[in-house]
């Protein structure tokens, strides 16, 4: 099947640099932001999506919302697709980036041995792509909108690049979709 993923747009968080993994807090996407979420619809409207899901959190919701305005299909919220459980809600996410680059095994470390560590997010993010696996058929075309660390975790899924260049690589630019082919044979995405 094919996965197109996609980073949401800008919004009033990133303007500021912070964190966001809670649902309920009000964050949304700045007038850049749905320029951005109009463009990205109109690359993905000739798309025949047979679903698509999104995380619980707003911004994604709103640019799944301007990007379905081509499609109108039920949008379904899986928390899986969630952006990183850190700890830093509401906070710089320059600060939640120096906590995790200073500890001793940043990839394992847990904020207060309580949140999600990057290996964490993997395991959610592999259970994601169990999910469609057993939920679609190979040919099925699926679309996927949330965040940079949940982009980043397929890309490294794929074989693009390893589980510590994760730490390293910038954040997938807003409103950009990757593709992915999934295999419903083998553990791995291509």
């Amino acid at each position: 099947m094919k996965l197109i993923a996609t980073r949401h747009a800008e919004t009033n968080y990133n303007v500021q640099d912070l964190v966001n993994y809670d649902p309920t807090a009000d964050v949304h996407l700045t007038e850049k932001g749905i320029r951005q979420a109009e463009e990205l619809a109109e690359q993905l409207k000739e798309f025949e999506f047979d679903k698509i899901y999104i995380s619980r959190l707003g911004r994604t919701k709103q640019t799944a919302e301007i990007i379905n305005q081509y499609h109108k299909l039920p949008l379904t919220a899986n928390e899986l697709l969630d952006d990183t459980r850190n700890g830093f809600e509401g906070r710089p996410y320059s600060e939640a980036k120096s906590w995790r680059d200073a500890q001793p095994d940043p990839i394992a470390a847990r904020y207060q041995n309580k949140y999600e560590s990057v290996a964490d997010m993997t395991r959610r993010v592999q259970k994601f792509v169990e999910y469609i696996k057993v939920n679609h058929e190979d040919n099925e075309t699926i679309l996927v909108v949330t965040s940079s660390h949940i982009i980043k975790q397929l890309r490294m899924l794929n074989g693009e690049f390893t589980i510590q260049d994760i730490l390293k690589k910038s954040p997938a630019a807003h409103a950009t979709y990757y593709v992915f082919n999934i295999k419903r044979e083998k553990n791995e995405i291509h």
